[in-house]
């Protein structure tokens, strides 16, 4: 029986020892394939991420001209606008005239000659934003292509930048290795031809010719891999379009350079592995029966007990008696944590209504006692004005003013209190109100933008949506040393999700919640608490110099 199974075995490891060159040739080869997949789909992310940076600026400075002329009034400082805008910006009339421009590196006065359907586009476009193909100036040493917008005011608004620095500064470290060559291009008027925007690397593409592999099909929108053999080798073509401009990003690479000493050593492997395997055959299968399965079992199923999955764990995995006292002891700890977890969250649920609870009481105290005697001193005051002497009127009017700033401000608190408008007129335009008031307190501006059909949701729900946004406001307007914060509500079909974010310092933020309360972070800890209440997911994303951004996701069918 023992031979039976041996020797099967044994010709099975000769047959693999003898033709294991074209299987690691074909593995190599296809690792080496996926690896530049992945690579060019990344690159292609990144350099989306930039068109999409300059497509958010164009669209700020096309809302925030208002009636300037010269760009005065845009939020936006003029770093800002000559990082993502190399070649400047300019402002024209519907009728091709140049109101202003920026900069005077490019002939403004001729960009409507030389490109009149780009013009006609950017006006009936509708304010969205659109970009040209690649333009050749006569007076600049570098080709530029424009993004162009209709403002509110019936203006064309363009932006100059160099595709070439643009991608080299998103991309250009692929090229650092000097083993991988990076094509990118545009497509032209004529569908029939294209533009190269970029070119590096150390292998002589012919860009020249449409059916080299990769390009017809990234123009085409198509993401994928391809092999052809050229005079240097087999070579490895991976490629991905570039939305939204119609891009297209090609790397390939002599892959055989790299699989080569791989290949030599792995091909003489199990020549040297065959004595062993004989011995330890045995023991091998015992091990991957017996303990290797099992234990990978339970560790997968520990790692779900991590993420919070209580009832993996009880899966039964088989293995040796170890391994079955250690998953007992482990369902042992599971379940108590389950319990401890389950307190935990209706203790914390338990105060946070009795919290919300006192604040209604202490609103509610507040403005029919406190607001009512304010009220009262007030008038009081006012008939005394009347009554009183030209002397004294100065003395009381001042009196006057600090009560009612003081009702004022105390109507602030209460309204901080006790949301009202949170229960009359709904989460978004509560959110608006509290967005103004704590931008106008810290004077700092807060852009509010919801998007979708609001959904209303019950009002432990609400509130807890309201406070977690209150305390991430309060954190900008405290902590963050920012000038400006963004608030935006997507009501999807399915969830709600919320963004929080600021252009202040950042932060480091702790891999583990539970490091929150070490770094002092405890209004973090409560957005996570509250998030869990319910049943919503928080994630926060910082770091030093980069703001902050905080994203709330409410699954509607978790509540």
């Amino acid at each position: 029986m023992f031979l039976i199974t041996v020797l099967p075995l044994t010709l099975l490891l000769l047959l693999v020892a003898f033709g294991s060159q074209t299987l690691h040739h074909k593995a190599m080869r296809s690792l080496v394939g996926d690896r530049n997949l992945r690579t060019v789909r990344a690159a292609s992310n990144s350099l989306e991420l930039e068109i999409s940076h300059l497509i958010n600026t164009i669209n700020i400075l096309s809302r925030s001209l208002k009636e300037e002329t010269n760009f005065s009034s845009d939020v936006l400082h003029a770093e800002e606008i000559s990082d993502a805008f190399d070649g400047g910006i300019a402002l024209y009339s519907i009728e091709n005239r140049l109101i202003y421009a920026s900069t005077n590196q490019i002939g403004w006065q001729t960009i409507p000659t030389q490109a009149t359907d780009f013009f006609k586009n950017v006006i009936i476009n509708n304010n969205q934003p659109i970009f040209s193909t690649l333009i050749n100036l006569p007076q600049s040493a570098s080709p530029y292509i424009f993004i162009g917008i209709l403002t509110d005011q019936n203006e064309v608004m363009l932006g100059a930048f160099s595709p070439g620095r643009l991608i080299e500064k998103t991309i250009g470290n692929l090229i650092s290795s000097g083993q991988i060559t990076v094509l990118v291009i545009s497509p032209t008027l004529s569908n029939e031809d294209y533009d190269v925007l970029y070119r590096g690397g150390p292998l002589n593409l012919d860009e020249n010719l449409p059916s080299h592999p990769g390009i017809k099909e990234a123009l085409n929108g198509e993401s994928g891999i391809n092999y052809f053999q050229s005079s240097e080798g087999e070579h490895v073509v991976a490629f991905n379009p570039i939305p939204p401009t119609g891009w297209g990003l090609i790397i390939e690479e002599a892959w055989e350079d790299i699989g080569s000493p791989y290949l030599s050593t792995t091909q003489s492997a199990p020549l040297v592995i065959v004595p062993v395997f004989l011995l330890a055959l045995i023991a091998i299968w015992f091990g991957a029966r017996r303990i290797v399965a099992p234990l990978r079992k339970l560790e997968k199923q520990a790692a779900s007990l991590a993420q919070g999955d209580f009832e993996a764990i009880r899966q039964p995995v088989g293995g040796i008696e170890e391994i079955y006292n250690l998953q007992t002891e482990l369902i042992e700890m599971a379940d108590k944590l389950n319990a401890a977890q389950q307190n935990l969250h209706s203790y914390i649920g338990a105060i946070t209504a009795g919290v919300e609870n006192e604040r209604r009481s202490l609103a509610r105290e507040l403005h029919d006692d406190t607001i009512q005697t304010l009220i009262a001193l007030n008038q009081r005051i006012q008939l005394i004005l009347i009554k009183s002497p030209e002397t004294q009127k100065d003395s009381l009017g001042e009196l006057q003013t600090l009560v009612q700033q003081s009702m004022v401000n105390l109507r602030r608190m209460i309204r901080g209190l006790r949301p009202i408008y949170l229960e009359d007129l709904g989460l978004v335009a509560a959110l608006e109100m509290m967005a103004n008031e704590i931008g106008q307190a810290a004077n700092i501006l807060i852009i509010f933008y919801s998007k979708g059909q609001e959904q209303r949701f019950g009002s432990q729900i609400e509130m807890s949506l309201y406070r977690m946004i209150q305390e991430s406001l309060n954190n900008v307007a405290h902590h963050s040393n920012a000038s400006q914060a963004w608030v935006d509500l997507d009501f999807k079909n399915s969830e709600l999700i919320i963004s929080i974010r600021d252009n202040g310092k950042g932060f480091v933020v702790p891999t583990n919640p539970a490091e929150f309360p070490e770094k002092g972070h405890f209004g973090l800890l409560g957005l996570k608490e509250r998030a869990e209440l319910i049943n919503s997911n928080l994630e926060i994303i910082s770091s030093p110099g980069k703001g902050t951004t905080i994203i709330i996701r409410l699954d509607y069918n978790n509540i």
